[in-house]
């Protein structure tokens, strides 16, 4: 597939999954076998483990958005630098809804193979958004 082409699928998987929380379209922009990456975390792999996780996500921040600030592409590969703003709603990994909003920025690479993403790369910068929740404090902070 082109770049151009690449680009385009993984804005339409964000706008439709990410943005309208569409779930049950995950298949038809990721292969089964989708393998995971995410700074600080072990990687991992498989359609249902990326279900779960955008679900955890989606609860904890229904109102949750991204936009895409650029991209890039070269071969199979699509870079995207984003930003992610929601209210925390629902509860994170333990953590009980705060009722606060956070904006934050990050970057994923994805891989694609026959129009579908086969491997992801995810870094966010998840320390801002728990200071701007108020669930850790924020640098400098007596």
């Amino acid at each position: 597939m082109s770049t151009e082409t690449n680009k385009a699928t993984v804005r339409r998987m964000i706008e439709r999954v990410w943005n309208e929380h569409r779930l049950d379209l995950v298949e038809e922009f990721f292969s089964e076998d989708v393998i995971l990456h995410s700074a600080g975390n072990p990687s991992s792999s498989g359609l249902e483990v990326l279900r779960e996780a955008t679900a955890m996500g989606l609860k904890a921040f229904p109102d949750q958005k991204l936009t895409i600030q650029g991209e890039i592409a070269e071969g199979d590969l699509v870079a995207a630098h984003w930003t992610a703003s929601g209210t925390h709603k629902g509860e994170l990994m333990g953590i009980p809804p705060t009722g606060k909003q956070f904006t934050h920025a990050g970057m994923t690479f994805y891989r694609l193979a026959n129009a579908k993403i086969v491997e992801t790369w995810f870094l966010a910068d998840v320390l801002g958004q728990m200071q701007q929740l108020g669930v850790l404090p924020a640098l400098g902070a007596a």
